[in-house]
């Protein structure tokens, strides 16, 4: 069926606008958009636009501003049309929050976002106001780009570059920019810029991955610690802190402990796309690694766990019954790290090496593996009973070779020498 007249009229039009990379087309009665690209390859998506006559001018109007989302986002076509299609579907009601100002659109942002913890909260308004600060800035910001680039230059000074801090400001200002575009009506110019602008205001950690890796809690720093628990009758913290330090476990994974007989495993706790498309597997098998003079200790633990006579803290045990409905568990190990970051002899402890956090004590499973002992773990062992790979375990705990685990490896290799015939 040839062209009718207003289908020839809107290709012009298009055209003349957008030059020949850009056309429309019929598609199970819906207008489809296509881009021809420079070397010939092309990208196609279907508008939720019915395709006829009247709707000539909202077509061209829809090309437009997805030609304007792929060039200014560097973004695909797909996720282009994606945002606009749901920018249309907000409701009018809606959409006049943004004309009330970016004060307005923070406030219900913060209303759709009650149910998180009040320190989360808390947090979210401080960085929220930081970007009302500057978006009232002289010159005014005119878009993401703008905006977050100021808050770079206001805020980011007394933050680390490529730390944590950056990346929780700029994630949060991003995800209402997003929420003030999709749900508040705001203009598309404010949607958030591409991963390499946002990546290179984050910038680059100044120490290595190695550098940046928290030390393990010693031997002997750890014996104390669980002493002291025992003479303080925090039974229950000394459980967690126990299991965590003698069996290697990740704080979260006290939420997903199973004994059976006198056997110890953990379920799995990372949760992302690439973990939920694979296969459920099976729990690991944890074994702890006694210390030198509280031999069998982790054993004594395990029994004691198993029992039920001395539970985990009663805050962790509420946490681990909030996983199914949050989703995650990452509240089960930041309730641990709460509540040992409380406990005083853990701050005397920190104060002898502020680079130690909670997640030390996992560490301190991984550097006594390879140091505590003359009969070592193998690295595919000690990877296995971690729960992640040789690789992972390599990356993060092969640069833990010290003096004294360096003099051990010598003189073990000198007890063993044997003559070699020429």
């Amino acid at each position: 069926m040839p062209p009718q007249k207003w289908e020839q009229t809107l290709r012009r039009q298009i055209k003349d606008n957008h030059g020949r990379g850009w056309n429309v087309i019929a598609q199970s009665g819906k207008a489809k958009l296509t881009r021809v690209y420079e070397d010939g390859t092309k990208s196609a998506k279907v508008l939720s636009i019915e395709w006829k006559a009247t709707n000539s001018v909202v077509i061209l109007n829809a090309v437009t501003r997805c030609r304007e989302l792929v060039e200014s986002r560097n973004i695909s076509l797909a996720e282009a049309v994606r945002l606009d299609t749901e920018a249309l579907a907000v409701p009018e009601d809606n959409k006049g929050i943004a004309d009330q100002g970016w004060p307005a659109v923070v406030e219900e942002y913060l209303l759709a976002k009650q149910g998180r913890r009040s320190s989360t909260l808390a947090d979210l308004k401080t960085r929220l106001d930081r970007a009302l600060v500057c978006l009232e800035s002289r010159p005014k910001p005119r878009d993401s780009r703008a905006l977050l680039k100021r808050f770079a230059e206001l805020h980011f000074t007394q933050m680390a570059s490529g730390g944590q801090g950056r990346k929780r400001n700029l994630g949060d200002v991003c995800a209402f920019l997003t929420y003030a575009v999709i749900k508040a009506g705001a203009p598309q110019r404010w949607l958030p810029p591409e991963k390499a602008f946002i990546n290179e205001l984050i910038g680059v950690a100044a120490t290595s991955t190695e550098e940046r890796l928290t030390p393990p809690v010693k031997p002997e720093q750890l014996a104390g610690l669980l002493d002291q628990m025992e003479a303080d009758g925090r039974h229950d913290l000394r459980l967690a802190t126990g299991l965590i330090a003698l069996f290697g476990l990740r704080p979260a994974e006290l939420a997903v402990l199973s004994v059976k007989g006198d056997k110890l495993y953990a379920g799995h706790v990372k949760r992302n796309a690439a973990t939920l498309a694979q296969k459920a597997k099976a729990p690991r098998r944890c074994l702890p690694l006694d210390i030198a003079g509280r031999e069998g200790e982790g054993k004594r633990l395990l029994k004691l766990y198993s029992s039920g006579l001395v539970k985990l803290p009663t805050a962790i045990a509420n946490e681990i019954e909030k996983v199914e409905v949050k989703g995650t568990f990452q509240q089960v190990g930041h309730s641990f790290g709460q509540l040992l970051n409380r406990y005083e002899p853990w701050k005397h402890l920190v104060l002898s090496n502020p680079d130690i956090t909670p997640y030390s004590l996992r560490h301190s499973w991984a550097w006594r593996c390879h140091v505590c002992s003359n009969n070592g773990l193998h690295v595919r062992q000690a990877a296995a009973l971690m729960g992640h790979t040789v690789a992972v375990h390599l990356k993060h705990y092969g640069s833990w070779v010290d003096e004294a685990s360096l003099e051990a490896a010598v003189e073990r290799y000198n007890e063993g020498l044997v003559a070699v015939d020429n």
